[in-house]
């Protein structure tokens, strides 16, 4: 049998690539040439002729001319048909699949079936057998009893329909389809073709009885293990649940009993606040402070008298204070009283304790009783949960009151500190520590009294006096000083539990709280930390 000349894989495809006679399809190597080789198209049942020449590869071509791609399709799906008839082996394809689920927390649980390509021998093909509903190209069979026969499509030009597969799946026959639409003009050559049908050409699973039985047996392994983890999810979640609802309950049976011992202490107050709102209602203090202006007029004139001579109040005491209604005289009539007796005729340099003005206040004016209580039962509490360990910083606050309710009860200790503010606007005492004042002067200098006024030329003017230090920002720097003077002694030195004041060991503080000191050892002085 002579050689076709070799030519490039990518010629054009023949037309024609298999002639027809009596009823066997022949490449045009295994024919005479010409129409020697009596052959018929298998598609349109004309006279073929081969074409053997030396340029060209062989094939046949029309004898009087004609033809179309319909021959072309024709001849290939005999001659793949033939070859799966007149042959003992055929490779299977691989079938592969995930069996896949999400569990409860959406985590996805998931297990592949892969079964590999493989070789199956058979030993019986029939052509075309009739099947109800349906007539397959090629039906292979081995001698196994347990083996289902396995149905073969070739793909030229049209593959498998949507109906005709799940016809098959329906019914569970097995299925392969062989796709040859992709075939190069070197694979239509007479081995070449037989080893495509056979083996090489890409081929692909319509239905596999037995793996999918096995995937069902992946898929029910799957939701068996997904069950599982939901179950374990379920009780996780109902544990969580129930730890939350008990630990709920517990916060509310907490808080029940804190509100109901908060109702408790509270209910001895309950008058006292409501005369607290009373007191601080704008009209009301407006009506209460004509009556005691009224009331206090003569008392006013008198130590007007006495301490100015008979002139205006300077405004050092003419202010009305945050929280006056704590005491029971006019704003005017116990700031004058304390200056006049306190402060007003000191020598300069003298050291005044202001906490200790408060008992003075008390008993020359006395106090209002039911905000005197309510200050009482916030520096009680107050007091009583510092000495227990928590952390509370000044001002007072009792915690059985509401927070508006803190803010709104007026302090001694605020009234007399605001009015120990005036003072030092006035030139007349000097912060030194905390609530430690000395006097630094004998008449009042009213210029931080006075208003703003605009600068009426661009001319440079005096030079200013220095900003003074407010006495809150003086303190703070007082105190740091200390501390770190103490601290560099090395000494152990004590702190106040109420203000925080550092002390010497053995000193008590200016607020005069009968409590114990806390006691701090500064850390041993070393190479390291030695300045």
């Amino acid at each position: 049998m002579a050689a076709q000349p070799e030519r490039d894989a990518s010629t054009t495809g023949l037309k024609v690539p298999f002639g027809e006679r009596d009823g066997v399809l022949y490449p045009p190597a295994a024919v005479d040439g010409g129409l020697a080789c009596a052959c018929h198209c298998p598609g349109c049942g004309r006279q073929l002729l081969a074409k053997k020449g030396q340029s060209q590869r062989w094939h046949f071509a029309h004898y009087q001319g004609g033809g179309d791609e319909y021959c072309y399709e024709t001849a290939v799906h005999k001659m793949a048909k033939q070859v799966l008839l007149a042959g003992h082996q055929v490779e299977l394809p691989t079938w592969k699949r995930i069996a896949g689920l999400f569990d409860l927390d959406q985590q996805l649980q998931q297990e592949i079936l892969e079964r590999p390509a493989r070789r199956w021998e058979y030993t019986r093909a029939r052509e075309e057998v009739w099947m109800v509903g349906m007539r397959p190209d090629v039906v292979l069979e081995d001698d196994h009893a347990t083996t289902v026969p396995l149905l073969v499509e070739v793909k030229v030009s049209n593959a498998v329909g949507h109906e005709k597969a799940a016809l098959v799946r329906k019914r569970g026959w097995a299925m392969i389809e062989i796709d040859l639409s992709k075939l190069d003009a070197d694979s239509v050559l007479d081995k070449a073709f037989e080893r495509a049908v056979l083996q090489e050409a890409p081929r692909f699973w319509i239905h596999s009885p037995t793996a999918e039985r096995m995937f069902e047996q992946v898929q029910a392994k799957v939701e068996q293990q997904v069950a599982d983890r939901n179950a374990q999810i379920l009780a996780e979640r109902t544990r969580r649940d129930a730890a939350r609802r008990s630990s709920e309950a517990k916060l509310d049976a907490d808080r029940r009993r804190k509100e109901r011992f908060r109702h408790k202490v509270r209910a001895p107050h309950l008058g006292d606040l409501k005369a607290l709102i009373e007191l601080s209602s704008p009209l009301v203090a407006r009506e209460r402070l004509l009556q005691l202006s009224e009331r206090d007029a003569p008392a006013i004139d008198l130590a007007r008298g006495r301490y100015l001579e008979g002139g205006a109040l300077p405004p050092f005491l003419a202010q009305i204070p945050t929280g006056w209604q704590l005491v029971d005289a006019h704003p005017h009539l116990w700031q004058l009283m304390l200056w006049g007796r306190l402060v007003r005729g000191q020598p300069i340099g003298t050291r005044i304790q202001t906490r200790k003005w408060v008992p003075h206040l008390g008993r020359m004016f006395g106090f209002n009783a039911p905000l005197k209580r309510l200050f009482d039962a916030q520096q009680h509490d107050w007091r009583d949960a510092r000495s227990k360990g928590y952390q509370r910083r000044y001002p007072y606050s009792a915690s059985f009151f509401e927070d508006w309710e803190n803010e709104l009860i007026p302090s001694p200790f605020d009234l007399i500190a605001e009015f120990a503010h005036q003072l030092w606007a006035a030139s007349l005492i000097e912060p030194q520590e905390m609530g430690v004042y000395e006097v630094i002067g004998t008449e009042p200098d009213l210029a931080a009294f006075e208003p703003e006024r605009p600068v009426r030329s661009a001319r440079p003017g005096p030079p200013q006096r220095p900003q003074r230090e407010a006495p809150d920002q003086r303190n703070e720097r007082m105190l740091t000083e200390r501390l770190l003077r103490l601290e560099e002694l090395g000494e152990p030195y004590s702190i106040c539990v109420i203000c925080e004041v550092p002390l010497l060991t053995g000193d008590r503080c200016s607020c005069g709280t009968k409590l114990q000191p806390r006691i701090v050892r500064p850390p041993p002085r070393t190479p390291d930390n030695d300045p």
